[in-house]
């Protein structure tokens, strides 16, 4: 039989072995007398000992405490500090738990009498102090040595068996089934691609708009396709597109035009919009020294279809409706030292607003009736049909809700 080297002896003493080297080791020294006898068998077990009770002794409880409590010798505050140290610390209450089990294994091989008889008292003694005392009073002194090593043997065989089963009580191994039918081919793995990045995200009413990189649009499910669409456009270019209801409303002044006329005395609105209202209010500046206003309104035909009385405010609202979808100029003729001033004059701009159609309108009407708490769409549909004034106001509601949003601010910057 070939003996055991002088490291694994070192290592089986320090307990530096594998499970797998210890459980070889230990056989073979339960049949070599000879390796058995080179080993300290003393210093193995209490190295064991110390490992599975003793380590870390200033924050762990000791062997002797460990034995005291399984054996329910404690009481008082002492009782008290051990339940309290057991419930917090993991590794004491393992320990714990892996003595009263090996207390109750050995249990019944402790009742046998290997020396004198004891008297009451010392059979009430810890079972620990009597599993020491088995090598202490063993009638033959050999047997002390013996008995240890084997104890010790089983001790770490035991700790090893507990540790092994822990790890494997998890795992259930089913034999399969044998099948006569082909197996079946594999399929391929599929790759999960990663979500596109979201490009823009906004807070709307009620809910969250989102536009990620492939142009799908969330939050809008409610929505027209025909309305998502103009939505999904100005999210992505961050424009408004100039409605085609303000073309040829506006022209640039002229530079024959003096800077000093035109802030004596001008029109101010309407000029260059469109109206939902067909009963427009008009404004204009005051002529210093004149006593009275008049306000004239043509169509594109240049026929007068309106006409203020005279008037000394600064202001007039039509008395009577504009037909609607057309598009109308107007002009302030004031009275000053019985002359007429009139603006806007050439070379200066005529002041020209329209009317909106009866047909956007309804649309207008129906889509604040029924998606009045999206401010980007209400936003959108009022700068297509011209009406600037309404879309601006959706906006700054839409910024209040989105404070940081650069894309609102984009928005109201273009839309002007």
């Amino acid at each position: 039989m070939e003996h055991l080297s002088q490291k694994q002896i070192e290592d089986y003493s320090q307990n530096r072995l594998s499970a797998a080297g210890l459980l070889a080791t230990s056989d073979h020294l339960a049949e070599c007398e000879t390796c058995r006898a080179r080993v300290d068998v003393d210093a193995a077990f209490f190295a064991v000992h110390e490992e599975v009770f003793d380590g870390n002794v200033g924050a762990h409880l000791t062997s002797e405490q460990t034995a005291e409590y399984v054996d329910k010798n404690l009481s008082g505050d002492e009782l008290q500090f051990m339940t309290d140290h057991l419930s917090s610390c993991e590794q004491c209450a393992f320990a714990v738990d892996d003595l009263r089990a090996f207390r109750n294994e050995i249990a019944p091989s402790l009742d046998r009498e290997y020396g004198p008889a004891h008297d009451v008292a010392v059979a009430r003694e810890s079972w620990w102090r009597r599993f020491g005392s088995l090598f202490g009073n063993a009638p033959v002194p050999a047997f002390g040595a013996a008995a240890l090593a084997i104890i010790a043997l089983l001790l770490v065989g035991w700790a090893i068996w507990r540790t092994s089963k822990e790890e494997k009580r998890d795992v259930v191994v089913v034999a399969p089934t044998p099948s006569l039918e082909p197996a079946p081919s594999v399929a391929p793995s599929v790759q999960v691609q990663p979500e596109p990045a979201i490009v823009a995200q906004l807070n709307d009413g009620t809910g969250v708009l989102s536009l990620d990189q492939q142009g799908r649009l969330s939050g809008a499910e409610d929505l027209p396709p025909a309305y998502q669409e103009l939505m999904r456009k100005a999210l992505t270019s961050q424009r408004i597109e100039r409605s085609s209801q303000l073309q040829g409303l506006t022209r640039p002044p002229s530079s024959l035009m003096g800077a000093n006329e035109e802030r004596e005395f001008s029109v101010l609105e309407p000029a260059g919009v469109v109206l939902i209202n067909d009963r427009p209010a008009f404004r204009w500046s005051r002529l210093e020294g004149a006593t009275s206003y008049v306000v004239e309104v043509y169509d594109e035909q240049f026929k007068r279809v309106l006409v203020s009385p005279s008037i000394a405010t600064l202001s007039w609202t039509a008395t009577q409706p504009l037909p609607r979808g057309q598009v109308y100029s107007w002009q302030v003729k004031a009275v000053k030292d019985g002359e007429e001033v009139t603006v806007p004059r050439p070379p200066a701009p005529q002041a020209k607003f329209r009317v909106i159609d009866q047909g956007r309108l309804n649309e207008i009407l129906a889509a604040e009736q029924a998606y009045g708490s999206s401010h980007l769409t209400l936003a959108l549909l009022y700068a297509r049909a011209g009406l600037l004034d309404e879309a601006e106001r959706q906006l700054r509601l839409l910024q209040m809700a989105n404070p940081k949003s650069e894309i609102v601010r984009k928005l109201l910057r273009q839309l002007r």
